[in-house]
């Protein structure tokens, strides 16, 4: 095929059927949220034998509304599609509007194939494209859906125009073959440590509270009456989910993780429910990240996560390289990965000094201090109230400026910097020098007296997540990282 021919693809009509059951499920969660209306409507239908003469007016506006949203949606479909023209992509989407984007490929930061159970069944694939601009995501991000052969050659020829010599291999088989898998019990894992403390705590309280109701409901609940019991069930269900939710989600999310390195570039490949396949040339990684949640901490188990502008924007995206695994498990595969960040990832990092944190807390602690002395003469609060807030509130702000302050590390190398920070969680982040862009650091009269800065450094790609706090350490370390940057 002719590196320069011009190529028109547009959506596979499945999409339509995807939208139809969107609005479908979106008219069943109306219909049980609001099952005690439903249920009154329903015995009226029942007693008077038909649709009463004032419901007339509804049905059509709805029939009508219906019938536009129908013909819009097969407007847009029809009129959305893109056309790879040589190096340049080049995006038509149509809403009330028709719009082009256009996209030069040297731009791209990921090409992403994913499946939803629909999208399983009837054999096509969703396209993500993603580039290296966080401002302009929005408008440059494409989505598409084509059919198998059809996207194995989009993502094909995509990958060899956008300056790839030898492209990912599309085979999905690849990745069972020659890559590196996650069993179901590290998934599960993963899913379990990946629970934050406060999401945790904020599950238990719904459940208590939801039990609390639903126990409430119970002395005075009519069996005869359907719509009551649902109702109460369905209480019952989101308590129990508001736990379980999360942990559960994460596991369908990440099952059958595999992941692979081919040539300068990675494939990712997770998901039961909705399988997602990512390739990702290694020249548009910003960064990677080590990251342990507050269980994995206490248990000494890590996860990498790589930063590529335009992965992990989306609910639905993670930028996971590993999921939680021991260090020393963690070192090999990072050498079999990313060998680039090897160095990195295995030196050592400065501790923020004791007196330096003492600091902090000494700061926090008088701050927190002074607003709680506000607020207990301006908050009508009973005097137990007042004084457990008093004496609480700075114990919190106390505990949380020694645990960010005995987390945070700070490591400079030949050719980049360790930032590692975090309060009970710990994230290290490992970047180039050369995917640095901007630098800023500074110090008040006490960290003058020192001899230290607090900093941020930004890296190239955007604005959103694209950014490093540094906390208190030598004015020299900043020097020097500015002299490597240059």
């Amino acid at each position: 095929m002719n590196e320069n021919e011009r190529i028109v693809y547009r959506s596979h009509f499945s999409v339509l059927l995807t939208k139809a059951t969107g609005v479908l499920a979106a008219l069943a969660v109306l219909i049980v949220t609001n099952l005690r209306d439903a249920e009154r409507i329903f015995q009226e239908l029942k007693a008077t034998g038909g649709i009463p003469s004032r419901y007339n007016p509804v049905l059509l506006g709805l029939l009508v509304l219906l019938a536009f949203l129908a013909a819009l949606t097969v407007r847009r479909w029809w009129r959305t599609y893109i056309i790879l023209d040589g190096t340049n992509l080049i995006v038509h989407r149509a809403t009330m509007i028709d719009r082009q984007n256009m996209i030069d490929l040297a731009t791209v930061s990921s090409v992403n194939l994913e499946q939803n159970l629909l999208q399983m069944i009837l054999g096509v694939y969703r396209i993500r494209i993603d580039t290296n601009s966080a401002s302009t995501a929005e408008d440059t991000d494409v989505d598409l859906v084509l059919a198998r052969n059809k996207a194995e050659e989009f993502k094909k020829l995509v990958m060899s125009r956008m300056g790839t010599e030898d492209p990912v291999p599309v085979n999905p088989q690849e990745l069972y073959h020659n890559g590196i898998s996650f069993s179901t019990g590290v998934v599960l894992r993963h899913a379990l440590f990946s629970t934050s403390i406060a999401g945790l705590l904020i599950g238990v309280a719904g459940l208590a509270l939801g039990s609390g109701m639903l126990i409430d409901d119970m002395h005075g609940i009519d069996t005869t009456s359907p719509g009551k019991f649902l109702t109460s069930l369905v209480v019952l269900l989101v308590a129990v989910w508001s736990l379980i939710g999360p942990p559960v989600k994460n596991f369908l999310h990440l099952y059958d993780f595999r992941c692979m390195r081919h040539e300068d570039s990675l494939r990712l490949a997770y998901g039961l429910t909705k399988r997602q396949d990512f390739s990702i040339p290694v020249s548009k990684i910003h960064a990677v990240t080590v990251k342990q949640g507050f269980l994995a901490r206490i248990f000494g188990y890590e996860e990498l996560q790589i930063a590529v502008i335009g992965i992990g924007d989306d609910d639905d995206e993670v930028c996971n390289l590993s999921l939680y695994l021991k260090r020393d498990r963690i070192a090999p595969l990072m050498n079999r990965l990313l060998p680039e960040y090897e160095q990195l990832y295995q030196m050592e990092w400065e501790r923020k000094r004791g007196v330096l944190t003492a600091v902090d807390t000494v700061r926090y602690v008088l701050i927190t201090s002074a607003v709680v002395a506000i607020a207990w003469l301006m908050i009508p609060l009973s005097f137990h109230w007042k004084l457990m807030i008093a004496a609480g509130v700075p114990a919190a702000a106390a505990v949380i400026s020694v645990f960010a302050g005995a987390t945070a590390g700070l490591g400079l190398a030949e050719n980049g910097v360790v930032v590692r920070r975090g309060i009970f969680n710990a994230a290290r982040t490992l970047v180039y020098y050369e995917k640095l862009q901007t630098m800023r650091y500074d110090g008040g009269p006490v960290w003058r007296h020192f001899g230290v800065s607090e900093g941020v450094l930004t890296m190239y790609g955007g604005t959103f997540g694209s950014t490093l706090s540094v906390d208190a350490f030598p004015t020299a370390k900043f020097e020097e990282i500015a002299r490597c940057m240059c």
